[in-house]
């Protein structure tokens, strides 16, 4: 007999599934389709808050904001653990003002924001508990995103999680996490060392954090560690908040916008050694933070990565495509600082997606509509494809043998489909990423059963991050401000969806020569029809 309370049990399905999410969603290497697509409730409440005051300043446009106003109204319905029904009431009331600056709606979203906030995790962790649950993805989502969302990194959220907690209950686990995120964050000090520093004598030498080579070799050798060499000294800061990991991208943060001031100064090199030094860990932390996740992996496939500049070039020609060209825009997406990226990825977007002819448009927002209607139909391939190659060969099946005939990851995609419709189950391979196959198994039978709902969902989850991104460029490019409360979190959840989209693009530009537009229509046309008999297979929406 099943248990009636799936999430105390830490054997449960229910319980495992969550756990794993979390791990996938923390593991900084996962492929967009395993990633997570927004913010948490409460960010998305407070960046809505933020909004009058862009509008107020001719920033964002008040369509944008009560588009913005009314998507969070139905992804909030899906949040059970927000708050009472009084206080829903109360909300919704308030979404349903124009938020504009001094208005009364505004006034009280904030003191609802503040009034919610706390124990927001203890009552998921109650949800969890109930006879029957939410959706164990749904659950996994929204702790991640308001873990994330307060201040935590994603390495360090990692760490903690496997740290003994990833077999836990679901309802104990999100318990711990309300307790970690009930601590208040620490200071960390951290050392960032230079291998040259122009004219540090005389510029930095005065400063409070400024440490010599002798200063700063004394300093590491006693953690323990061993000092580097060939140093000319080392700034070291203090750092308040949650995690060792937060802190040293807080610290390369700091770094980058130095280096963008020596670029104004005419000065010679600012080169940080690529180690930092961090209070309490046990070794030196690497200053350059894992890339965002923007991948363009068709270049490779297709054997074009390196083909640029074979011909005779021409002094004034432009020999680019617009896909080359919109690559080298959001070039910044996975390393660069973050108002280049967003504003960067943006302008990829929306010089590929949109068109002089697009009627009524208002100022080219329609570009992430087109955006999340590639992606959408990219996300089953992905899945299908990612699962045909974590298959284990079984004594009396011919699967591996049919995978291995497959002259593409179309043919691959397809046989996994075509098997899990038939048996409903995979033959997987036994390894710590077994879990996470099984979601993703879980994830297309839910996507069979009822195709269109479930991709209609994806689209829409991916519009609103991708609409975010628009947003968060225009308060950076018409604002003049890096400052916006979401404009991080933003970048973590777009820039691997503006690389999925990105990567079709540049496929069918490779590929079939189809033209961005015309491959965006035809996949909005895809997502009407899919499920219908004259409409296409999960494997060929994009076809």
């Amino acid at each position: 007999m099943p248990d009636p309370h799936p999430g105390r049990d830490p054997r449960s399905s229910y319980s495992r599934h969550i756990a794993t999410r979390l791990l996938d969603f923390t593991r900084t290497g996962s492929p967009w389709h395993v990633r997570l697509w927004d913010l948490g409730s409460f960010l998305a409440l407070e960046e809505l808050h933020e909004a009058g005051v862009w509008v107020d300043r001719r920033v964002l446009s008040q369509t944008a904001v009560d588009w913005q106003r009314h998507a969070l109204e139905r992804l909030l319905g899906d949040d059970p653990a927000l708050g009472s029904k009084v206080y829903r009431r109360q909300l919704q009331e308030s979404l349903k003002t124009t938020l504009t600056l001094a208005s009364d709606g505004r006034r009280k979203l904030r003191h609802l924001i503040d009034l919610a906030r706390p124990g927001y995790l203890d009552r998921w962790a109650a949800c969890a508990a109930a006879e029957q649950p939410p959706r164990p993805e749904r659950v996994a989502r929204a702790v991640t995103a308001h873990l994330l969302d307060s201040g935590h990194s994603l390495s360090g959220l990692h760490r903690w999680l496997r740290d003994g907690r990833s077999g836990l209950a679901a309802t104990d686990l999100v318990a711990e996490a309300a307790a970690l995120l009930a601590r208040p964050p620490r200071d960390w000090s951290v050392v960032v060392p230079f291998r040259s520093l122009h004219r540090h004598e005389e510029l930095a030498g005065h400063l409070a954090n400024w440490r010599t080579a002798d200063e700063t070799q004394a300093l590491i050798a006693g953690t323990g560690l061993k000092p580097p060499e060939h140093i000319v000294g080392s700034l070291t800061f203090t750092v308040k908040v949650r995690d060792s990991a937060r802190a040293v991208e807080v610290a390369s943060d700091l770094v980058e916008r130095m280096q963008a001031r020596a670029r104004f100064a005419a000065s010679g090199p600012m080169s940080p050694l690529g180690d930092a030094y961090v209070t309490g860990e046990a070794k030196p932390v690497p200053l350059l933070l894992p890339a965002r996740g923007a991948q363009v992996l068709s270049l490779a496939a297709e054997r074009q990565l390196y083909v640029v500049g074979a011909e005779v070039q021409h002094s004034g020609e432009q020999t680019g495509s617009a896909v080359d060209d919109a690559l080298e825009i959001a070039s910044a997406l996975n390393h660069g600082p973050l108002a280049p990226a967003l504003a960067g990825g943006w302008a990829a977007l929306e010089s590929l997606l949109t068109e002089a002819r697009d009627p009524d448009e208002r100022e080219k927002v329609v570009a992430a509509a087109r955006a999340a209607a590639l992606v959408a139909c990219s996300w089953p391939r992905a899945e299908l494809t990612a699962l045909s190659y974590r298959i284990r060969e079984v004594t009396g099946d011919d699967l591996t043998g049919r995978l291995a005939a497959c002259g593409s990851n179309r043919e691959r995609a397809a046989v996994v489909s075509a098997e899990l419709r038939g048996r409903g189950a995979l033959p997987l391979l036994r390894s710590w990423r077994t879990g996470s196959d099984v979601a993703s198994v879980l994830r297309m039978r839910e996507l069979f059963a009822d195709e269109q709902r479930v991709l209609e969902r994806v689209r829409f989850y991916v519009e609103v991050s991708l609409r975010r991104m628009y947003r968060c460029r225009n308060i950076v490019l018409h604002g003049g401000s890096t400052g916006g409360v979401a404009l991080p979190a933003a970048l973590r959840v777009t820039a691997p969806l503006v690389g999925a989209a990105l990567d079709r693009l540049t496929h069918a530009h490779l590929v079939t020569k189809v033209r961005p537009v015309a491959l965006a229509s035809r996949a909005e046309t895809a997502l009407r029809m899919v499920g219908d008999d004259l409409g296409p297979d999960l494997c060929d929406l994009l076809e």
